[in-house]
């Protein structure tokens, strides 16, 4: 996943779509692009570390449905990963 400019992503308010807390128990809001809208990922966003990152998803249904909890966004300290990538 994309790391993004957390600062200048919030700047230009975008549109919150939802938000979760993840299987490390970190709470992720996410975002649609502030320009591109829904022609680009859904933005995940750990405000607490003040992090942002554009996920491979257009849609969050996969990230939040507990059948696919395998694609949560997980933020490892300098990067975001989904939950199966760090078994």
């Amino acid at each position: 996943m994309r790391k993004l400019n957390y600062t200048k992503l919030m700047s230009h308010n975008p549109s919150k779509i939802d938000s979760m807390v993840n299987n490390y128990q970190q709470k992720v809001t996410f975002y649609e692009h502030p320009i591109h809208g829904e022609e680009k990922p859904v933005i995940a966003v750990w405000h607490d570390k003040q992090q942002a990152f554009e996920t491979d998803f257009y849609e969050t249904c996969d990230m939040m449905n507990e059948d696919y909890d395998d694609y949560q966004p997980i933020f490892t300290g300098d990067d975001c990963v989904c939950f199966f990538e760090l078994g």
